[in-house]
């Protein structure tokens, strides 16, 4: 006979502890983070637009992300209006039957200006660019960038309003690597902007509850576990 008091849960209270911490269970809202797949700006093809299209090796990666979308539940899809994640989230869109809701905010994080490129600078002050990104780890230290604190407010702004829209529901975002970067960054709490590298076509699961946000998974690529090497990384 148990000893357990009436109304008291069996089992072990860590294991109790640990499904309220990491918010297991149907109340959180399952929101993930997908980068778009690969554009012909990740290659360098096109540099110069500030909004390119995606790759034949990009349209496929989408490809591959619909189908995988395809066999798990999703409520809502939503996406950065430009072209590459257009592109990457219509092809979500053709296998779940959802709409793409355009959002601006869900934007990539303005790292420059369109006359400004340092990826086409000099060696020697391009350089000395990365040398003070490298130290300062925040989006402060590119030139002419949207900046650290107005690149939080938005990217919190945004997904809280995508939340609170979607209880208990499944959320896609498809969305941009420093937006994503600014996004997890918050989550744990820390003052860097950028701690790891979103891969193309690559899913970022979050969980939220009542204010809280627990990470689940990051750069989740398995959908493109069998294609050639590199396509899923930075080329």
């Amino acid at each position: 006979m148990s000893s357990e008091a009436p109304g008291q849960p069996t089992g072990d209270p860590v294991h109790a502890f640990f499904r309220d911490a990491l918010l297991i269970g149907g109340e959180a809202t399952r929101l993930y983070l997908i980068r778009h797949a690969q554009s012909e700006g990740n290659t360098g093809e096109d540099l110069t637009t500030g909004d390119p299209d995606l790759t034949s090796v990009g349209r496929t990666q989408a490809e591959r992300l619909g189908k995988r979308r395809k066999d798990a539940r999703l409520d809502a899809l939503y996406a950065s209006p430009l072209r590459r994640t257009q592109a990457t989230a219509f092809a979500i869109a053709d296998v779940t039957g959802l709409e793409v809701v355009p959002k601006a905010d869900l934007r990539e994080v303005t790292l420059g200006q369109p006359d400004f490129d340092i990826r086409q600078l000099p060696i020697a002050e391009r350089q000395k660019i990365e040398r003070k990104i490298l130290a300062d780890g925040t989006w402060d230290a590119f030139p002419g960038s949207e900046g650290s604190a107005a690149a939080r407010k938005r990217v919190q702004g945004v997904l809280d309003e995508i939340i609170a829209a979607h209880p208990g529901q499944r959320v896609a975002t498809v969305v941009h690597a420093a937006f994503i970067q600014t996004y997890v960054s918050m989550v744990l709490g820390l003052d860097r902007d950028f701690v790891y590298y979103p891969f193309n076509a690559s899913i970022c699961s979050v969980r939220a509850h009542e204010g809280r946000r627990v990470i689940w998974r990051l750069n989740d690529v398995s959908h493109l576990a069998d294609m050639p090497a590199g396509w899923a990384g930075i080329s």
